[in-house]
């Protein structure tokens, strides 16, 4: 997939994807080709709410909000300037204007296996993924649970799931061992797909 070099394009691709993005109103999405992996040494697609000016990354380089008046921003690379990804990472903004997807997502989290998560939790500090600086359980498992979901959500080729680093089997694997999770999955899919009726 050729990736699009225009964020109005990107943005308007990901309103088409999940229409209930909508309720975020003016974020922008600005592609710069210098975000890189490797220059943030974490990824290539950046959510930075209102009010955040600048996020450090572990390579030591900062990026700017490119939101003007800091406003809701999603920052791309070249390698993630698609309009999945960027309808995908547009989800981190979501819960603080629309408080039915907020509701969703704290169910689907709720119907999320705890063990499964706090194994994961345990294992990211003893591998040094995660810090207890960082907010703790309750962080971690809001970034597993989002995590999680934008696996779920995503769809493509083997490839593209290779590219994207996500697992093509979640889907399979979460309805046959967490069903009421998958339906709630499935709840929040239709809720993001369907128009807003004015």
């Amino acid at each position: 997939m050729k990736p699009i070099r225009s964020g109005r394009k990107l943005r308007r691709g990901a309103m088409e994807m999940f229409p209930a993005l909508e309720s975020l109103g003016r974020i922008r999405v600005k592609v710069d080709k210098g975000f890189t992996d490797e220059a943030t040494g974490v990824g290539n697609i950046e959510y930075f709410s209102p009010g955040t000016p600048e996020i450090p990354y572990p390579t030591g380089n900062v990026f700017d909000n490119p939101g003007l008046d800091r406003r809701r921003a999603i920052l791309v690379g070249p390698k993630a300037a698609d309009p999945q990804s960027v309808a995908l990472d547009m989800l981190h903004a979501l819960p603080e204007v629309d408080p039915k997807y907020n509701q969703l997502l704290q169910e689907f989290g709720e119907s999320l296996n705890d063990e499964e998560i706090r194994y994961w939790y345990n294992d990211a500090k003893k591998e040094g993924w995660w810090d207890d600086g960082w907010g703790g359980y309750e962080q971690y498992k809001k970034n597993y649970v989002d995590g999680k979901l934008r696996n779920l959500l995503f769809e493509g080729t083997e490839e593209d799931f290779e590219r994207s680093r996500y697992n093509p089997t979640e889907r399979d694997l979460v309805k046959e061992h967490e069903p009421a999770a998958f339906e709630k999955f499935q709840e929040i899919q239709t809720y993001l797909k369907t128009p807003k009726k004015a």
